[in-house]
């Protein structure tokens, strides 16, 4: 395993000391809140924009707000398509500490055109503008994934991957919630208007305080047609074994959070019975779920990179959703006139608890089986070309986002699937893939072996 380019910063025996150091230390805290206040205002300003449409504050066009949502959803995720392979090229070539700054001042700037846009109430204005947050956003993740690498030495980047995907989930989720609630108020569009401003400007004070992180001189040239960079993108994605099935299971890890976050409301009050509050907590079980599951790999991986870990989270994963189908399937179907039930009402059913330790199970054994992919897939990356790999797992992120869309409108809607089904089906999916990948790649089961089940030699043994 190629060890990561360590920065001049001053390092601290990571064996010794805990993750949440690195929160304190200038090589890593001002990524971090940078990263934390772009993944906030993506969704603090698409949740707001999904509540005018769905409440009539703006124009429709005629469309149904299905439709006008599906239009939003696709305008934060087609940029990764468009943008994220030429950005990852230019993230090679250049000071990544100074792109990144350049990309904040860009999001300040969009953000001030997103607040004109949501007072004034112009739809066309809004969906130009969360248009360019996906860009942004394409732009910028390639960055501040292969700056990792630089800042970090081998033994901390499995624990500053778990912090980044837990600031990551933590600012998606905020910013979910502060956007739907602050369209409540009366003042909603000037709070979402200021407020978004203030992130943005928030992040790019961060920026200023990232160290540099300068292009290695053998980094490939820019090419300037966007297709044959994808095309040349992909290729580098596949030249190293390793690097590109880390990918493919990041991607499916995006697949089966797309599939259950996006079935979850649904499964609340068809299958569950359950009102607005009983969706909030599953969701913020799940979310607890994925902060702990990611946490604990540092402990686990016993400060080191651990490939172990990613065949026994996903094992997890496959027993946590049978576990949360099954659970589901216990429950009657609602029928017509049955009124929906609280959070509390639906604690006094024995199935809602199988249910809610089932999400939880989902959510902490997702952690612990994407933070090792990413780390691993950072560190065998070759480092002149490391930005342009994650710019392709940005592009399959978003491909498989998009199959599992279509899969759920196939299943659910023409093959008539309940949802409970519908998850065992997924679930019998994951077991494909998950036996895919480990049988290209052995090195997971080979360090699960040599981690959980070798037989530890005597003192004997040892000294021949």
């Amino acid at each position: 395993m190629e060890k990561p380019t360590v920065s001049s910063a001053s390092l601290v025996e990571p064996a010794t000391r805990s993750q949440f150091q690195l929160l304190r230390e200038r090589r890593f805290y001002p990524l971090f809140w940078t990263q934390f206040g772009g993944a906030f205002n993506d969704n603090f300003y698409k949740s707001a924009l999904m509540m005018l449409f769905t409440y009539g504050g703006v124009e429709r066009w005629g469309l149904s707000i299905d439709m006008l949502n599906n239009l939003v959803a696709a305008a934060l995720i087609i940029p990764f398509f468009l943008f994220a392979p030429s950005a990852g090229q230019y993230a090679d070539r250049l000071d990544k500490a100074r792109v990144t700054r350049v990309i904040k001042l860009v999001e300040l700037a969009v953000m001030v055109c997103a607040a004109v846009a949501i007072i004034r109430g112009s739809s066309a204005m809004l969906l130009a503008v969360i248009f360019a947050t996906g860009i942004q956003s394409a732009c910028f993740s390639p960055l501040k994934y292969a700056i990792l690498p630089q800042h970090m030495n081998s033994e901390e980047l499995t624990g500053a991957n778990a912090l980044f995907h837990t600031g990551t989930s933590l600012a998606v989720f905020l910013g979910l919630i502060a956007g739907t609630l602050a369209m409540q108020w009366s003042s909603g569009q000037w709070l979402v208007a200021a407020g978004g401003i203030l992130i943005a400007w928030a992040g790019w004070r961060f920026s200023r305080a990232i160290p540099p992180a300068p292009a290695l001189p053998d980094a490939p040239a820019i090419e300037p047609n966007p297709l044959r960079q994808m095309a040349r993108t992909m290729g580098y994605a596949r030249q190293n074994k390793t690097v590109f099935w880390c990918l493919i299971g990041v991607s499916w890890y995006w697949f089966l959070g797309s599939v259950y976050l996006t079935q979850l409301p649904n499964f609340t009050r068809e299958v569950l019975g359950g009102s607005a509050s009983a969706v909030t907590c599953l969701l913020v079980l799940f979310l607890l779920g994925v902060i702990a599951g990611a946490l604990l790999c540092e402990k686990l991986s016993r400060h080191k990179i651990e490939p172990a870990l990613v065949p026994l989270g996903a094992f997890l994963v496959g027993v946590a959703g049978v576990a949360l189908a099954l659970a589901g399937n216990s429950f009657s179907p609602m029928q017509e006139g049955d009124s929906l039930l609280s959070v509390m009402q639906l604690a006094g059913k024995p199935g809602f608890w199988a249910v809610a330790a089932a999400v939880l199970a989902l959510g902490s054994s997702a952690g612990l089986y994407t933070v090792p992919l990413q780390a691993l897939m950072q560190a065998n990356a070759r480092p002149e070309f490391r930005a342009q790999v994650i710019a392709a797992n940005n592009v399959l992120n978003a491909l498989f986002m998009v199959v599992a869309a279509i899969f759920a409108v196939v299943v659910l809607g023409a093959l008539d699937f309940t949802i409970p089904h519908f998850f065992m089906l997924t679930m019998a999916l994951h077991c494909c893939i998950i036996i895919v990948i480990l049988v290209r790649e052995p090195v997971f089961l080979k360090r699960l072996n040599a981690r959980f089940f070798a037989r530890a030699k005597t003192p004997q043994e040892a000294g021949e």
